[in-house]
């Protein structure tokens, strides 16, 4: 029952989609667009055809292809692949067998014009927001703090909004698509993130995201609750920070402790400045504390 739940969860969490044009029309497009074809950190490690399997169907998605051809006793691991790190998915209707078992068809949702504007919608955006967060001229660390700092000022708590793609496009989603769009983000710039849940006290889902060189758990909507962005309270957390919770991945395995308490002062923080290459954070009681990102 609890890997059903989990795997519920999985599904309703990270759902998220990627123009008005000919797919002839779109080929410069598309052959950007599958450069955002990501796999969560966790899943590095899964078997290389598997993963070629994974980015066949996720170019298929994006193209409005009706069949894509791969082993289909690779089917479980990119399901697996597919559900849990590509947001596009929710585009889809359905994904059945072949009849001469040769790979598998894809059914959509949208018609082949309004799928295509919908993908071309998604990257863009993911673009805009890359840019806002200066990829390419920041290191990654900088980078992750930056898409972190956009996520809490930009998007906004509403728990009828379930998608990644509706919270990317509306700027508003609840807990879990807030969070996976901060790690697509992230993964999008080069960094390492996983999606992690914890199912004993409700549905508790989070980011786990490595930064400046150790992994801590990230939550960006405390401070959308708390401030809208002002501070950095769920930045960087350790065990100790997130209650001592234990988390899974999405396939159940357990997430290592985060130990390191580099971090730990900004779980009073109450604002923050930017300076160049440094954040002076102000946390309760006049304390100070530096991000440097020199």
């Amino acid at each position: 029952m609890k890997r059903l739940i989990c795997v519920i969860i999985s599904l309703v969490m990270i759902i998220s989609v990627f123009t008005a044009c000919s797919k002839a029309d779109n080929s410069d497009t598309n052959q950007k667009n599958q450069e955002n074809i990501t796999i969560d950190t966790h899943y590095a490690d899964i078997d290389e055809s598997a993963v070629r399997a994974y980015e066949k169907l996720c170019d298929a998605v994006i193209n409005y292809e009706n069949e894509v051809k791969f082993n289909i006793s690779l089917l479980d691991d990119v399901s697996q692949l597919f559900y849990t790190c590509f947001p596009l998915y929710p585009l889809v209707e359905s994904i059945d067998f072949l009849e001469d078992q040769t790979g598998v068809s894809v059914t959509y949702v949208n018609s082949e014009e309004e799928h295509l504007s919908l993908v071309s919608q998604f990257f863009d955006k993911i673009e805009e927001i890359k840019a806002q967060c200066e990829y390419g001229s920041v290191n990654t660390d900088r980078y992750i703090f930056n898409v972190y700092t956009y996520i809490t000022q930009n998007i906004s708590i509403d728990n009828s909004v379930i998608t990644t793609f509706d919270t990317a496009l509306q700027g508003r989603g609840y807990s879990a698509p807030i969070c996976s769009l901060f790690e697509y983000l992230v993964l999008q710039g080069g960094g390492k993130a996983s999606h992690i849940m914890n199912l004993d006290a409700g549905a508790n889902i989070i980011s786990y995201v490595e930064f400046k060189g150790e992994w801590y758990y990230f939550n960006p909507v405390l401070d959308i609750q708390k401030n809208q962005g002002s501070s950095l309270i769920g930045f960087a957390m350790n065990d100790s920070r997130v209650g001592g919770l234990e988390f899974n991945y999405t396939d159940e395995s357990p997430v290592d402790k985060a130990t390191d308490n580099t971090f730990d002062k900004l779980e009073s923080s109450v604002s923050y400045a930017l300076e160049g290459d440094k954040v002076n954070v102000i946390c309760a009681d006049n304390e100070s504390f530096v991000l440097d990102f020199s």
